[in-house]
């Protein structure tokens, strides 16, 4: 039973392997298109986006400031999320970067052993928030013309992922326990080039699947007539061309909330293949994000009739691709959580346990 089954799988990918060399070879034009899409949409929005906050994610893991920081925060993350004060600034980075910076900063934290297995796989289940930069830039202010309604979308977003947070802590009271074998951190100079290098292997990992996502959608574009099913269908596999197409269809809000809260298969699959990722299953991991996308539409329907935005979408609908890419920098929260996590570089730099104070003590004693 087992090899027919087995069979059959290798059978179906066969056929699709198949089919899709026959579609790029009969249309050779359709996926250039769709692939320098793609590369667009990661050179415009992806990399200036994310590219600091994957460094400054892993850097606080790695110089050993998370742990500095989580212990002012120890008591509010056991009591809300039954996690060490470590993960803190994990959590607030992934609130504040975008859909992977959390995922990345928590693979960081499980490598150093800050965090179990266990307690990784949890963090990696919400802990996966669309940006501030992404939403109120790209989604907000370019999509839909409207900084209230990346506002609302944001902070739907955000409320979500911390309710399922506080939803997914159980009642396990070791699961509030560090392990108590962990890595020295690494001197600040050293972290610094080493989270850089690793920004740089995760970002091409997503950049793959943007484009590999781009031209399935560029396909699926001549297979399905424009509408509403073909936009709901581009945000099911990838956000940000899928915020765009919802947009053309005068979508309504609630919509786009859902969407950022499943994020897309394609930044599904970047965050269960970053490097170091906990071991976690596919089906729960989509499971997470599905109940992400429903716990953020109420939020969205409630905020929307208290604030509601100044026009809609399909009023304002036009050409905004190049857009987001010139908004990209001026999101607030994004600006003030950069700066945070400056102060807190310069504070591990000239901390004597973390980077230069532990230099000059090495040099003292070496005279």
């Amino acid at each position: 039973m087992k090899k027919k089954a087995e069979l059959l799988r290798c059978t179906i990918l066969l056929l699709i392997s198949l089919g899709a060399g026959l579609a790029l070879s009969l249309f050779p034009d359709t996926a250039a298109r769709g692939a320098a899409r793609g590369l667009n949409v990661c050179l415009s929005v992806l990399v200036p986006s994310l590219f600091p906050f994957l460094v400054l994610s892993v850097f606080l893991v790695r110089s050993g400031a998370a742990a500095l920081l989580g212990k002012l925060l120890e008591g509010p993350m056991r009591f809300l999320f039954r996690l060490p004060g470590c993960c803190a600034p994990v959590i607030l980075m992934g609130m504040a970067g975008g859909y992977p910076v959390g995922a990345r900063g928590t693979a960081a934290l499980l490598q150093a052993g800050e965090i179990d297995e266990k307690q990784a796989r949890r963090m990696t289940l919400f802990c996966v928030n669309a940006g501030p930069a992404f939403v109120l830039s790209a989604v907000g202010a370019g999509f839909l013309h409207s900084p209230r309604a990346g506002g609302i979308l944001l902070a739907s977003s955000l409320s979500a992922g911390l309710v399922l947070g506080v939803l997914l802590r159980g009642h396990d009271p070791l699961t509030v326990q560090s392990r108590s074998i962990s890595r020295a951190p690494a001197k600040a100079g050293d972290a610094l080039v080493a989270s850089a290098f690793d920004a740089c292997r995760s970002l091409a990992a997503m950049c793959c699947f943007v484009i590999l996502f781009a031209v399935i959608l560029e396909f699926l574009s001549i297979l399905i007539a424009p509408g509403m099913m073909l936009a709901c269908l581009s945000a099911v596999l990838e956000i940000t061309g899928g915020c765009r197409d919802l947009t053309a269809q005068g979508a309504p809000l609630w919509l786009f909330a859902a969407a950022l809260g499943w994020g897309g298969l394609s930044v599904q699959l970047q965050i269960l293949s970053l490097p170091g990722a906990p071991c976690l299953s596919y089906p729960r991991f989509a499971l997470a994000r599905l109940a992400h996308a429903v716990l953020a539409v109420p939020f969205a329907v409630v905020l929307n009739a208290i604030f509601p935005p100044e026009i809609t979408a399909q009023e304002v609908f036009s050409n905004t691709s190049s857009q987001p890419a010139a908004d990209l920098g001026g999101s607030p929260i994004a600006a003030g959580a950069l700066l945070v996590c400056c102060a807190v570089f310069l504070a591990a730099c000239y901390s004597p346990r973390f980077g230069a104070g532990r230099g000059k003590k090495e040099a003292h004693g070496r005279l």
